[in-house]
């Protein structure tokens, strides 16, 4: 089964965390608190420590963060899940984001380990 790394699970983000892992996919999950994300594991998601940590093997990568900045550093900060994405990972982007902001992670992500390919 595919695997599945989800960044972010405040009310929408969990909720969506939860339906891969009903869908049967393995799933990482990372979020600022992990207090969000205990019931989770408790259903079989995996504990990851950072974005990065989350995104290593993984098929698809989700975020559900709050912002552009909140986006920029799950995806390209110094732990960032781009940062140990496979080559031809999908990358999806549900947060609330800007246009530029999407374009530009766009630009970015093309230069970070095969994201977009």
């Amino acid at each position: 089964m595919a695997q599945v790394a989800f960044i972010g699970l405040g009310r929408m983000g969990h909720g969506m965390a939860g339906r891969y892992l009903d869908a049967g996919f393995t799933v990482a999950v990372w979020n600022r608190s992990k207090a969000k994300a205990e019931d989770l594991i408790a259903r079989g998601a995996r504990w990851a420590f950072s974005p990065a940590d989350a995104a290593d093997g993984a098929d698809a990568i989700v975020t559900m963060v709050a912002d552009d900045e909140a986006s920029r550093a799950v995806w390209l900060g110094n732990d960032g899940a781009a940062k140990t994405a496979n080559d031809g990972a999908l990358a999806i982007e549900c947060s609330t984001v800007s246009y530029g902001h999407a374009l530009d992670l766009a630009r970015a992500s093309r230069t970070k380990s095969g994201l977009y390919r």
